[in-house]
């Protein structure tokens, strides 16, 4: 699902949602393998070096 208020986190397959009871949190996955990944990036996220699309095959739309 692309989420304006989000940015680029909210399309990018290395992103990963956490949700709590009160509040949602997108992860950077990158973040454990790559240290200049925030993990959890201030949103919305504008501009990543590191920005992937979701393949269309996982419900993407595959363009950035």
């Amino acid at each position: 699902m692309i989420d304006p208020a989000v940015g680029l986190c909210s399309r990018c397959q290395h992103c990963r949602i956490v949700k709590s009871e009160r509040s949602t949190f997108y992860m950077c996955q990158r973040s454990f393998t790559e240290p200049e990944y925030r993990k959890y990036p201030p949103l919305p996220v504008l501009r990543c070096a590191g920005f992937d699309a979701v393949p269309p095959e996982r419900g993407g739309s595959g363009a950035p």
